[in-house]
């Protein structure tokens, strides 16, 4: 009996511990109710039907939480046109998180000529170029194009250093757009993200380098 209780004592911590470290929020909630369950058992066990009320409390909170995750992620629908962001840089995010920060910003319809990022100037805010394409410029002379379906301003929304070139539209485009402040605030509460698209940067900055040096 001792050896069992033992088990069930290191498996609740095993169980919590578990879901400090799960990235996803629904796993993390799962659980917590997997170790409200093995709580109640080890209650009940030692303590007797009085000691089950809390153990149990946590399980149905956990297990609702993680519902609740489950359904809000087979909930989250897609239009057409997010669908590459959604399968592209979003593609390592649940349902629900890629349809929340989708939300967080705006598609806008750009015209030819609309800079995105100025020269030394901090940028405002992350754009994703969906259709169309953009030219870098810097110190006055063209160094590379920005093709559909990458980001722009990538380089520094994070750092808040100031922008290494600017990107000018070289025509009508398609743009998903999120402001600087918004998009920090947002990977702030949701450090998951931030690495899903500290990783989408990083290949889209070696894209960029490597579009630059066959371009030279």
């Amino acid at each position: 009996m001792v050896g069992g209780l033992t088990f069930l004592f290191l498996a609740i911590f095993a169980a919590l511990l578990v879901a400090l470290l799960w990235r996803s929020e629904r796993g993390g909630f799962a659980a917590i109710a997997i170790a409200g369950i093995i709580g109640t058992a080890y209650g009940y066990t030692v303590h007797g039907a009085y000691a089950v009320v809390l153990p149990v409390l946590v399980a149905l909170i956990g297990g609702v939480q993680a519902g609740r995750g489950l359904i809000a992620g087979r909930a989250a629908r897609f239009e057409g046109h997010e669908l590459p962001l959604r399968r592209g840089p979003f593609a390592k995010m649940n349902h629900a998180t890629a349809r929340h920060l989708i939300d967080q910003g705006l598609w806008i319809d750009a015209d030819e000529g609309d800079v995105l990022t100025h020269e030394g100037e901090p940028v405002s805010h992350l754009h994703w170029l969906a259709e169309g394409e953009a030219e870098v410029i810097v110190e006055d002379t063209p160094t590379g194009i920005c093709s559909a379906q990458s980001f722009i301003g990538e380089a520094t929304i994070f750092s808040r250093e100031p922008a290494t070139g600017t990107v000018r539209l070289r025509g009508d485009a398609r743009l998903w757009s999120i402001e600087a402040d918004t998009l920090r605030a947002y990977v702030e509460v949701n450090p998951a993200v931030r690495q899903i698209l500290d990783h989408g940067f990083t290949l889209s900055l070696a894209e960029k380098l490597d579009a630059m040096n066959r371009a030279d």
